[in-house]
């Protein structure tokens, strides 16, 4: 009987093992969701971030990313929620408030929107991405000036070559109001 409690234990240490190695890290189900994400399979994405917060209810890009993916599928009730949650567990995660300014540019509410952009550039003044959208809500709002310089700076920092085609485009519009 020893001998056999002792392989069953054995046995169970292995298992545990085992399971632990089979499930994922956070880390992971993230990665997974933002390559569905680029492929636009949100509903998988969706699901993988759900994975990613289920592994680790703290793991703040998750949210961020879960949020992003609701706002590109249109649901901006749920986008606005994670968002939220990222920014709450991490106040300077810029990339967040970038996406948040995003969902509420979407929604129309535009000085909400310049909140977050200026939020999201004040945290991280390098990151692109933010003087590229807030062009975007400054024209929307009448501030072309702004608007150019915004374009401007940011074809500056942009090393993406389609995006600085945009903003290349973006800016011609403007400037020939």
């Amino acid at each position: 009987m020893k001998k056999g409690k002792k392989y069953s234990w054995l046995l169970s240490i292995v298992l545990l093992i085992l399971l632990a190695a089979c499930s994922a890290s956070p880390e992971t189900y993230d990665k997974e969701g933002r390559d569905y994400v680029d492929n636009e399979e949100y509903s998988q994405a969706i699901e993988s971030f759900t994975k990613a917060i289920e592994a680790d209810p703290e793991y703040v890009d998750a949210y961020n990313n879960l949020g992003n993916t609701y706002r590109k599928n249109g649901q901006f009730d749920q986008a606005l929620n994670y968002l939220n949650r990222a920014i709450e567990l991490q106040p300077d995660h810029y990339k967040a408030y970038k996406n948040r300014g995003k969902t509420y540019a979407s929604l129309g509410e535009f000085d909400l929107a310049l909140a977050d952009f200026n939020k999201a550039i004040e945290i991280q003044p390098d990151y692109d991405q933010p003087y590229y959208d807030r062009a975007l809500v400054l024209s929307e709002l009448g501030n072309l000036r702004a608007a150019v310089k915004d374009l401007e700076f940011f074809l500056e920092l942009t090393e993406d070559a389609e995006l600085r085609e945009q903003a290349r485009l973006r800016l011609e519009e403007f400037q020939g109001r």
